[in-house]
């Protein structure tokens, strides 16, 4: 057995993690998952059957997760993924030959050259991402999953907001192929830089028993876990729902909306602003109150969008703006549910004892879903060319079908996950309730600077302001003032908490203190239960009668 990481080592090293996926989101927008690539692959002349092929092989390719789990296991998580991660980045470079293979060869041996490419970097795609799902739940504590996520999210989103806006300005300057093949080389450089980082990260040791963890007894145990098959099922359902939809996205804007490709590619830029607004309060929420409200709530907004895309102006000095808040809002959605599913993952439906069978098949699963929608989608695209007209208000187009089936399954995704076991007990309304009573936006300031008081005074008169604010948002806060050493701010907690709406968890703090041993504090706690004015503390207030 291998010796498990200490939090100090994890602690120390965890930043290479941050840098590794910060550089490589400059190689992820300038070429296989960026707008850029998908027009890429439109200027070489594919019809959208080829583009949603060459798409699902990026995405199929993660079925081998089934086969290679055990051999990445006693070969080393780390080994075996910055190998393929760098393998990946090298065989990139070959797509800068692509203006000289058309010119020689002709369109044929083009698409057959491209395809080629394409799929021995899903192969090394479908390796590294089954070594980094083991791996990462090693190297990550639970106790910060959703913080670190953010940390890491805003980190790659400064860096793809860069990216995106050179990737447009490049494309509005370049005729023909040059501004691809620019964008090519860049990303295919910047994701050496990764792979370099990614090597610093610890952990991901040989664990030849997890190998023997991975057998096909094991592997079919996990799908007597019902709550892992509702998990799986529902993200299925999601993802074909949504692939097709965000893979065609740039194509729907230049060719029914009427926007230039390099608008098209800086549409990229609400999504990126949008989720680093609300990333590390998304990052926050999870931690707090739980993966699973994090997650529906994002799932809620991800529902708006094939609407109002529909209902979007075409060729209009409008049509740009309203993409663009399109492109906010799903970046606020989509951010919700990436770092609410994959936490709820890791924390609350994969045992982290049996981690490579579950995490064999949920990417498998997950690819083969995503693959499949994307293969389709492009095939659905083709057949539906000669959709056009209007019913009622809405315009009707090649598109239409994608966002129709898109909204259906991702409201089917959100009834699944209504029935997998949450990590918490917040239900959703209880979730929005905290950001919707009181005054959260100073509740959240009061938080960050109750933080960082540096004395005991500073301590109290936070406490008193974050009262004030009538916010659920400062209740863990006001529970820990409760416990501090220091007699006058958990005597100013009590205080506080008087003046708060009431809760369950407020509620039996004080009854607590009141059933304590400190005379001083339990009088006062007396006095706040009964100005809360709830009747859960009617007990304990008549036992204190006797005290």
């Amino acid at each position: 057995m291998t010796a498990a990481l200490t939090n100090a080592e994890k602690t120390r090293q965890r930043h290479w993690n941050t840098i590794m996926n910060a550089a490589n989101m400059v190689f992820v927008q300038f070429v296989y998952w960026g707008s850029a690539f998908v027009l890429f692959l439109d200027a070489l002349g594919l019809n959208k059957t080829d583009i949603g092929f060459l798409l699902a092989l990026l995405l199929l390719s993660s079925a081998i997760a089934l086969f290679i789990a055990p051999v990445i296991a006693r070969f080393g998580y780390k080994r075996t993924f910055v190998l393929s991660f760098g393998l990946g980045r090298v065989v990139t470079f070959g797509l800068l030959l692509v203006p000289l293979i058309r010119a020689e060869f002709g369109q044929q041996t083009t698409l057959v050259y491209v395809t080629a490419i394409v799929l021995i970097f899903a192969l090394c795609k479908g390796i590294y991402d089954t070594a980094m799902y083991p791996w990462s739940q090693e190297f990550i504590p639970n106790t910060i999953r959703g913080r670190y996520s953010a940390i890491n999210d805003i980190a790659m989103r400064l860096t793809g907001i860069v990216a995106i806006a050179v990737a447009g300005y490049v494309l509005s300057l370049s005729e023909d192929l040059d501004g691809f093949m620019l964008l090519i080389a860049v990303g295919a450089v910047t994701g050496l830089f990764a792979t370099w980082s990614g090597s610093h990260i610890v952990g991901g040791a040989p664990q030849p028993e997890a190998a023997e963890g991975a057998s096909p007894r094991r592997l079919i145990a996990t799908l007597r876990d019902r709550n892992f098959v509702y998990f799986v099922v529902a993200f299925s359902a999601i993802s074909i729902g949504s692939q097709p939809m965000y893979s065609f996205l740039p194509l729907y804007m230049t060719q029914e909306i009427g926007l230039a490709d390099s608008a098209a590619v800086w549409l990229q830029l609400g999504s990126m602003l949008g989720g680093l607004a609300a990333t590390y309060l998304v990052g926050w929420a999870a931690d707090r109150y739980g993966s699973k409200p994090v997650m529906l709530v994002g799932l809620t907004l991800k529902v708006m969008l094939p609407v109002i895309w529909m209902l979007m102006p075409r060729a209009s000095d409008w049509s740009l703006p309203v993409a663009l808040g399109a492109s906010v809002l799903l970046g606020i959605g989509e951010i919700a549910w990436a770092i609410g599913v994959l936490r709820l993952l890791f924390v609350g439906v994969v045992p982290v004892e049996q981690k490579t069978p579950y995490l064999r098949v949920f990417p498998a699963s997950a690819g083969i879903a995503a693959g499949f929608a994307s293969l389709v989608g492009g095939r659905l695209l083709d057949a539906s060319a000669r959709i056009d007209g209007q019913a009622l208000f809405v315009m009707l187009d090649p598109f239409t079908p994608l966002f129709v089936i898109g909204l259906t399954l991702t409201l089917a995704g959100i009834a699944l996950f209504s029935r997998v076991r949450g990590d918490s007990s917040i239900s959703v309304g209880e979730f929005v309730g905290v950001f919707t009573h009181g005054n959260p936006i100073t509740a959240m300031g009061a938080l960050v600077r109750y933080y960082r008081a540096k004395d005991e005074r500073q301590t109290i008169v936070l406490a008193e302001r974050m009262s004030q604010t009538k916010s659920p948002l400062t209740e863990e806060e006001l529970l820990e003032a409760l416990k501090d050493p220091r007699f006058n701010v958990r005597f100013e907690a009590v205080i506080s908490i008087a003046r708060m709406d009431t809760s369950p968890q407020l509620v039996d703090a004080l009854c607590r203190i009141l059933d304590g041993t400190e005379v001083s504090l339990s009088v006062v706690a007396a006095w706040a239960l009964g100005r809360l004015g709830d009747a859960r503390a009617l007990p304990t207030l008549r036992r204190g009668l006797y005290s």
